[in-house]
């Protein structure tokens, strides 16, 4: 069957105003439709959610507005049991006018539904091809949330455990495999015995178009927040809030970091609610410490006015096997890179192509005045770090393999 005859089918389980579904999801569909590959958005809400009728309005209206690809909304409930095999039925439905029509169908999803898929093809006469988007290490996520809550309770290691076979069996029912990192590949096939053959790299790169280095922009920024240009930088856009963000040991690290050195300025581009009693633990920070939030597409115009962006995570299995989308933002707008040990490809990237300085977990948890220095005295070209940007951190370097993968 020709790829004309095939159709294009996301599975969304993300809420449609977060900025992860608009860079992650709608940026890339809306990319792979300017080069023939259409897809229908269908979003996916769990049993739970009707618990919360205003959410499920919202999400309805916005995914309207926000996109002509949105194709209505699918209920599922919980991927046990019977409970599989009636999602997929729902599914069914749901794809009824194409299974009439007899195309073949393409989903494409980061929901693990590989249960679903298997009963599907079942009654569809194996004409579903499925991708999965892998965005982490599932079980790996709900574990590490666990042991940072200290929860060793059987019910959790029952929710671990079942997470690792629903992980299990979406890899094995996929015909490809999008994965965000070479490492995230490794532990898949280490893990999970799961055929190399199938992965395609899919890290999570950003757009040339809204992220960039403009010289101009940097003194434009500056002068607006009063910075003036000896003042070294510090910035990092995103949540905090979170285990896997290790809000407080960055903040420690910048805390001593100001004691020692005047000129340094940490901005932190964030909506957390509760910053202002987190940064009341470091007095250091007090003058030397900007926050405010505004939206992903005016990010790049604070990017340019750093020195450095920050990506300090623990080195755990779910954060050596991530892509943080920032990486991708630093590199297109030139920025240099704060990075710790064991952040997916990146910190190893980093230290390869000198787009950064790597600080490895004592350093962190542990900062002195060697690493400060290091880190003042060291300077960057961001025209060179813009071009690396270009070539390996945005969506268009990779479009053309992706639409590959897809017309097979």
């Amino acid at each position: 069957m020709s790829s004309k005859e095939r159709k294009y089918i996301y599975l969304n389980c993300l809420n449609y105003n977060g900025t992860i579904f608009q860079t992650q999801v709608l940026d890339w569909l809306n990319l792979y439709a300017q080069h023939g590959v259409n897809f229908k958005l269908i979003q996916l809400f769990q049993i739970k959610d009707f618990a919360k009728l205003r959410f499920i309005r919202d999400q309805l209206q916005g995914l309207r507005r926000s996109s002509n690809l949105f194709n209505g909304f699918l209920v599922f409930l919980p991927s046990k049991g019977l409970y599989a095999f009636l999602n997929s039925i729902l599914l069914y439905f749901k794809l009824l006018p194409y299974i009439f029509r007899r195309n073949e169908i393409l989903i494409f999803s980061r929901a693990l539904i590989g249960r679903e898929i298997n009963f599907l093809r079942k009654i569809t006469n194996n004409r579903i091809i499925f991708y999965f988007d892998a965005r982490a290490a599932a079980a790996e996520e709900k574990k590490y949330v666990a042991i940072n809550n200290k929860n060793f309770s059987l019910n959790k290691y029952v929710s671990i455990a079942n997470i690792y076979y629903l992980e299990y069996k979406t890899l094995k029912s996929a015909d490809k495999i999008f994965t965000v990192s070479k490492v995230l590949q490794d532990y898949f096939h280490k893990t999970f015995a799961i055929d190399s053959e199938k992965f395609v790299h899919y890290p999570c790169l950003s757009d040339s178009k809204k992220f960039y280095f403009n010289p101009q922009v940097r003194k434009q920024i500056r002068k607006e927040l009063e910075i003036p240009e000896e003042k070294i930088v510090f910035i990092y856009p995103g949540g905090i809030g979170s285990e896997w963000h290790v809000a407080k040991q960055m903040l420690r690290f910048f805390n001593d970091f100001v004691t020692n050195y005047e000129n340094v300025v940490l901005v932190l581009l964030t909506r957390y609610k509760d910053l202002p009693n987190l940064l009341s633990g470091y007095p250091n920070l007090r003058n030397k410490c900007i926050s405010f939030y505004v939206p992903n597409h005016e990010v790049y115009k604070y990017l340019n006015s750093a020195d450095f962006g920050i990506l300090f995570r623990e080195n755990t299995v779910m954060n050596n096997v991530a892509s943080p989308t920032k990486f991708a933002e630093y590199m297109l707008c030139g920025l240099p890179v704060l990075i710790s040990e064991g952040v997916g490809d990146y910190s190893d990237f980093t230290r390869l192509h000198k787009v950064g300085i790597t600080v490895n977990e004592l350093e962190l948890r542990n900062a002195g005045m060697e690493i400060f220095k290091t880190i003042y005295d060291q300077k960057f070209d961001r025209l060179r770090i813009a071009d690396v940007g270009i070539k390996y951190f945005s969506k268009g370097s990779i479009i053309n393999e992706l639409v590959d993968a897809f017309k097979i």
